[in-house]
């Protein structure tokens, strides 16, 4: 007798993965809209951020304080949406192989 033993990478949270997935078991079809939406959430953040930044900026503030700022901001950000995607394509996969 063997069990598949699959665990979780460190970077998909297991609840995000887990809600996936019962969004996705109860509506299938949900699967694109949730994409299109984490691209254009993740492209209008950051394009807000970057302009900030520079605005903030062009009215003479620190260039070095808020240029770390924005930096530290922007990588803060990616690095949550690229968690939060990677839990989407984690529940999806799951789903596909076995539902688990």
């Amino acid at each position: 007798m063997s069990t598949r033993i699959d665990p979780r990478p460190w970077y998909c949270v297991g609840a995000a993965v887990d809600e996936y997935k019962t969004i996705l078991t109860a509506n299938p079809d949900r699967l694109p809209m949730l994409k299109t939406f984490k691209i254009l959430r993740a492209l209008l953040v950051n394009v807000g951020i970057l302009t900030f930044g520079a605005y903030a900026m062009y009215l003479g503030g620190e260039p070095t304080l808020i240029g770390l700022v924005t930096l530290l901001t922007f990588v803060g950000y990616n690095g949550l949406e690229a968690s939060d995607y990677a839990s989407l394509v984690r529940a999806v996969d799951e789903l596909r192989n076995g539902g688990d």
